[in-house]
């Protein structure tokens, strides 16, 4: 088959069509999955009503797909690897796009107290990689799944150092080539304690400064090596959001730690409750938070205000 053939398939379709051939396949591939990992704890499906959902969209010939489809499917599939003499449970996350696979790449994510940051970042870029290589008209969770543990076999008995990643400059040494940036990104709302506890880890893991406001709206700020920031906003705009953008990104070269404006990264609530993660901001408390981060200026930006 012609190699410019899948696309040209692809273009033909209409969004309904498209939507249909992925749910399908989606819906296909966890029943295969089901039927692998069929021991209890194995397999765990976060919402398993997304399956209905997904079946009512099928039967139901008039359903507008962004209309109707508000959630994704996201599980949990649980293996063993070997440490040391003894086997440990290891949890992959799978989450799918509703355009997966045809469109869009499945995320995956391992969670293990038995890697580190150095063997989890490593990790993560591999996997990427590894998708990056699928044939994308199939699904492929069982074959990322199938390769993952014999990575993670692998991966555990290495040692952490042979991960950890170059300094990319001395400290008196081409300190101007650094790329750096401040990303400010607006969100509809941020409510989720799974996207809460992500957006601060993977801000932590990639050396970033800044914080996150979560309810409704949601803000956040990141600041760092460019290529940090940037990897910090593909992996958050991933999630499922009802809206989420880049309001504003603050580019310069060099001088990281001079410029930064946050000491290291937290999630503010400016509410005049503490204890009420509901709360309305006040809008007050913001202003001056962001004015004491030389940052005032962004109250136009984020809210049109003067």
């Amino acid at each position: 088959m012609d190699a410019d053939q899948p696309t040209l398939q692809l273009d033909q379709l209409s969004e309904r069509e498209l939507y249909v051939q992925c749910i399908t396949k989606q819906l296909e591939e966890v029943d295969l999955l089901s039927s692998i990992y069929c021991t209890p704890g194995e397999m765990h499906i976060l919402d398993a009503s997304v399956i209905s959902d997904f079946n009512d969209f099928l039967k139901t010939p008039t359903a507008v797909p962004t209309n109707v489809l508000k959630a994704h499917l996201d599980y949990i599939i649980t293996v063993s690897v070997l440490h040391g003499k003894s086997k440990e449970k290891v949890d992959i996350r799978i989450e799918l796009p509703n355009l997966y696979p045809l469109l869009e790449n499945a995320i995956v994510t391992i969670f293990s107290t038995l890697l580190g940051k150095a063997k989890e970042q490593h990790l993560k870029r591999e996997i990427e990689k590894y998708i990056n290589t699928m044939d994308k008209s199939e699904c492929y969770v069982f074959q990322v799944v199938s390769w993952l543990q014999d990575e993670l076999n692998d991966l555990i008995t290495r040692d952490a150092s042979e991960f950890e990643l170059k300094k990319q400059v001395t400290a008196d040494e081409n300190e101007s080539a650094l790329e750096c940036e401040r990303l400010w990104i607006y969100s509809h709302h941020i409510k989720s304690k799974k996207k809460r506890q992500e957006i601060q880890r993977v801000a932590r893991n990639m050396d970033l400064s800044g914080f996150s406001r979560p309810g409704k709206p949601g803000i956040i700020c990141v600041e760092g090596l460019r290529a940090h920031t940037q990897e910090f906003w593909r992996v958050i705009k991933a999630m499922h959001w009802q809206h989420i953008t880049i309001c504003k990104s603050e580019l310069w070269q060099g001088k990281l730690e001079q410029r930064r404006r946050f000491d290291g990264f937290k999630e503010q609530l400016f509410c005049d409750d503490l204890d009420n993660e509901e709360g309305v901001m006040n809008m007050a408390l913001f202003i001056k938070y962001l004015e004491t981060h030389k940052s005032g200026y962004m109250k136009k930006e984020l809210f049109g205000l003067e």
